[in-house]
Formats: C-alpha cells, sequence, structure tokens
C-alpha cells in the first residue's frame, strides 16, 4: 500500500513538473516573439511607424510614359532612349531600397553621393550635402535620381559620424531646388 501511495505521488509529481515546464517554454516562446517584433512607439514615445516615399515618389516624379514621351522628341537612338528610362527605373528604386532599409534600422539622415559630371545636380546639392528622413518624407523630390543619366544615390549616414556635414535647406518658401528631370547628363 505505501508502495502504490508513492509511486501515485511520483506520477504527480512528475505530471506537475512536466506541465511546469510546458508553460516555461510556452511562456519563453511567446517572450522571443514579442522581442522579434519592431514597437510602433520608440522608448522615447515617438510614434515610429514610417511610411515607405513609393507613393509620394509616384506623384512627384515623371512616369515611365512620360520619359518616353520627353525622349521621343530627343534626336537619339531608341537603345540609348530605353537605357536611360531604365537607368531611371533602377536608380528610383535602389534609393527607395536605401530608404526602407535605413527605417528599419533607426537612420534618420542621408549623404547625398553625386557623380562629378552631374554639375546640376551637384549645384543643388553640393559634396557633403545631408538630408533627413523627414525631408525625404515630406518631399519625395529630394530622392535621386535628378533628371535623365543621373546616376546620384543616398548613403546613409549617422549623425554623429565624423566629417563635414552641410544641411539641405529651402531655396524658397520651403520648396527646395531640385534639377530639372529633362536635363541630360552628359
Amino acid at each position: 500500500m505505501e508502495l502504490m501511495y508513492l509511486l501515485l505521488l511520483g506520477a504527480a509529481i512528475l505530471i506537475l513538473v512536466s506541465l511546469f515546464l510546458a508553460g516555461l517554454y510556452v511562456a519563453l516562446q511567446k517572450k522571443n516573439e514579442d522581442e522579434e517584433q519592431t514597437p510602433q512607439i520608440h522608448h522615447s514615445g515617438v510614434y515610429r511607424l514610417r511610411r515607405s516615399p513609393r507613393e509620394a515618389l509616384i506623384a512627384v516624379k515623371p512616369s515611365e510614359k512620360d520619359l518616353q514621351d520627353h525622349l521621343a522628341t530627343q534626336a537619339m537612338p531608341a537603345r540609348e532612349s530605353q537605357a536611360l528610362i531604365d537607368l531611371w527605373r533602377d536608380q528610383t528604386e535602389a534609393n527607395l531600397r536605401i530608404i526602407e532599409e535605413a527605417d528599419i534600422k533607426e537612420i534618420r539622415t542621408f549623404q547625398y553621393e553625386i557623380p562629378a559630371n552631374q554639375t546640376e545636380a551637384l549645384k543643388a546639392f553640393p559634396v557633403g550635402t545631408y538630408v533627413t528622413r523627414d525631408q525625404l518624407g515630406a518631399h519625395a523630390e529630394l530622392i535621386p535620381p535628378f533628371h535623365l543619366g543621373c546616376k546620384a544615390v543616398l548613403t546613409p549616414r549617422n549623425a554623429w559620424e565624423g566629417g563635414e556635414w552641410k544641411p539641405l535647406l529651402p531655396a524658397s518658401e520651403g520648396r527646395y531646388h531640385v534639377p530639372d528631370w529633362r536635363n541630360l547628363v552628359s
């Protein structure tokens, strides 16, 4: 009888320990899932849900049809026109991806990297010019490419990194000077 009592007691303890371990496992899995999700409200209380600037960019930049129509008026072979349209699309997508990846990493400033042969873009955005994520969100026209043949890219840069910084300021009434997209890089 005493043996039966010890066996029942052992089985009960085994069941309780198993239930405790199962509960602990579930609790730890739930905690890991919660940690992996990016919170929508930053520790400082700032709402940090960022929208991709894709829709805003579509509204302010020319469409592929606009590019085709403009290039049809130029005396250039169809292959060169298509190469310019492809470059425009590729550069736009590359810069959007850079912004979206920086949003995930919480980088809020970007530097313009503009090739030396793009003089119009360099006038508007001199070497060392930076732009904030808020500016890009409110003014999608500041996202490269700026004109046909443009190879300018945004480079994420943290504010505490060294080097010469020049803030991008509006030219007048909150508007920024951006090169005309119809200009062709020579």
